[in-house]
C-alpha cells in the first residue's frame, strides 16, 4: 500500500516537473506576446473642390480595385463670369484687328498711289533738267564758235591796225565784243554747272531750286504714310497677341472650369475601403475628407514589448506570429524599434495599440501573401496577433539583474 502510494506520488511529482519543463523551457528559449496587432497606414482621400457628393456608394470594408471611381463631385453653382469677361475683350480684340487691317490696307494702297505719283514726278523732273542742260550745252557750244570768231576777226585787225587800214578805235570795239562774248561763256558754263548739280540732286532724290522744298510734297505724304504703316502694324501685332494671349486664358480657365466643376475621385491603390464620410447628396468643401483608403501590401505588426528587453530585438530578426483563433504560425522580421518614451500617436494608422506606459514597441513586417485573402478580410488590420520572438541567452545579463536584487 505505501509503495503504491509512493508511485502515485512520484509519477504526480514527474508530470509536474514535466508540465513545468513544457511551459517554462520554452519561455525561457523564446519572449512571446499577445499585446500586438496587424496594423497598416491610411490614406486620405480629400475633397479638391466644392460641390455635392454622387455615386459614393460603396460601403466601408468593401475591396476597391486600383483606378476604380469612388465618389464623383459636381459643382452645378459654378460661375462663368470671369470667361464671359474674357470672351467680350477677345471680340472687342477681333473688331478692332478687323479695323486696323483695313486701315493698314488703306495705307498701303495709298503707298502705292504715292510711290507711283513720286515716279512720275522724279522722271518729268529728271527729262526737264535733261533738256535744259542740253541746251545750256548747244548755247555753250554756239557761245564757243562766236569766240573763236571773234579772236580770228581780233587778230585780223590787228595786222590791219599796222596797216592803217582801220582805225585802232574800231580794233578796240572789236576787243570789247570779245570780252563780252568771254564773259556771256562763263555764264553758260556755270549754268551747266548748276543743272548738273540739280540732276544729281533728283537722281538722289533731292529737289534744288528756289522756292523748292527738299522733295515735293507728295515725297513728303509718302514718308509719312511709311510712319503710319510701321505705327499701325505695330498696333496690329500687339492687338493680335494679346488676342491670342485671352484666347490662351480662356481655354485654360475653361479647362479650369471643367476640372472645378466636376471631379472623379479614384481609389489610389487596391485595397479596402476603411472608412467614408458623406453620402450621395452631401455638400463638401476643399479639403474635406471623404474617406479613408488602406492597402494590403504594406502591413505589419504593432507589438507592445517590456522595454527591459528591447536588446533582444534586432533590426531584421525573424518572429513567429499566429492570428488569435488561428493554429498556423508565420514568419516576419523586425522592421524597427521604439522605447517607451515615444508616446506620439500616429493618427495615420489605422489601429491603435493598448500598452502600458512602460511598454515599448516593435514594427514586423509582414508579407500580405501570407494571410488567406486579407482584402476580403479587411486586410486583417486590427486583428489580434500572438508573437514569438527567440531570446538572446546572455548570462552576463541575467547576472546583472540577479545582482541587483541584492544590491
Amino acid at each position: 500500500m505505501l509503495t503504491s502510494l509512493k508511485n502515485a506520488k512520484r509519477a504526480i511529482g514527474l508530470g509536474i516537473a514535466l508540465i513545468a519543463a513544457v511551459v517554462l523551457l520554452p519561455a525561457m528559449a523564446n519572449f512571446q506576446s499577445i499585446n500586438a496587432i496587424v496594423n497598416t497606414h491610411y490614406t486620405v482621400i480629400k475633397s479638391p473642390i466644392e460641390g455635392a457628393l454622387d455615386g459614393f456608394s460603396k460601403m466601408p470594408g468593401q475591396p476597391i480595385a486600383q483606378g476604380e471611381e469612388l465618389v464623383r463631385i459636381s459643382n452645378l453653382r459654378f460661375k462663368e463670369s470671369a470667361v464671359n469677361e474674357m470672351e467680350v475683350e477677345q471680340k472687342t480684340l477681333s473688331e478692332r484687328s478687323l479695323g486696323l487691317q483695313q486701315h493698314l490696307k488703306n495705307l498701303q494702297q495709298l503707298q502705292k498711289e504715292l510711290q507711283t505719283r513720286v515716279s512720275v514726278h522724279r522722271s518729268h523732273e529728271f527729262l526737264r533738267l535733261e533738256e535744259q542742260l542740253a541746251q545750256a550745252k548747244a548755247e555753250k557750244k554756239a557761245q564757243e564758235s562766236l569766240i573763236r570768231e571773234q579772236q580770228l576777226l581780233s587778230q585780223r585787225n590787228a595786222l590791219l591796225v599796222k596797216e592803217n587800214f582801220i582805225s585802232p578805235a574800231q580794233n578796240e570795239a572789236a576787243q570789247y565784243a570779245l570780252e563780252v562774248t568771254l564773259s556771256r561763256l562763263d555764264i553758260f558754263q556755270a549754268r551747266i554747272r548748276l543743272l548738273e548739280t540739280e540732276k544729281q540732286a533728283v537722281q538722289r532724290f533731292v529737289y534744288l531750286g528756289e522756292g523748292r522744298n527738299d522733295v515735293p510734297y507728295t515725297q513728303q505724304r509718302l514718308d509719312d504714310v511709311r510712319l503710319q504703316i510701321t505705327d499701325v502694324a505695330a498696333r496690329l501685332r500687339e492687338n493680335e497677341q494679346r488676342s491670342a494671349d485671352v484666347q490662351w486664358q480662356i481655354r485654360k480657365e475653361r479647362d479650369s472650369m471643367a476640372v472645378s466643376r466636376e471631379v472623379r475621385m479614384l481609389a489610389p491603390s487596391q485595397g479596402v475601403l476603411w472608412r467614408k464620410f458623406g453620402s450621395n447628396g452631401t455638400e463638401v468643401v476643399i479639403g474635406t475628407d471623404l474617406a479613408h483608403v488602406i492597402s494590403c501590401d504594406n502591413l505589419f505588426l504593432d507589438v507592445a514589448v517590456p522595454e527591459s528587453s528591447l536588446e533582444s530585438f534586432q533590426i531584421g530578426k525573424a518572429v513567429q506570429y499566429r492570428l488569435i483563433g488561428s493554429t498556423a504560425w508565420l514568419t516576419g522580421h523586425i522592421d524597427a524599434v521604439t522605447g517607451s518614451g515615444n508616446n506620439l500617436q500616429d493618427v495615420t494608422l489605422v489601429a491603435q495599440l493598448q500598452r502600458e506606459k512602460k511598454d515599448a514597441r516593435i514594427f514586423v513586417k509582414i508579407a500580405s501573401a501570407d494571410l488567406d485573402k486579407a482584402q476580403e478580410n479587411l486586410c486583417y488590420a486590427g486583428r489580434k496577433v500572438d508573437v514569438k520572438v527567440p531570446r538572446d541567452w546572455r548570462p552576463s545579463v541575467w547576472l546583472s539583474r540577479v545582482s541587483s536584487f541584492f544590491i
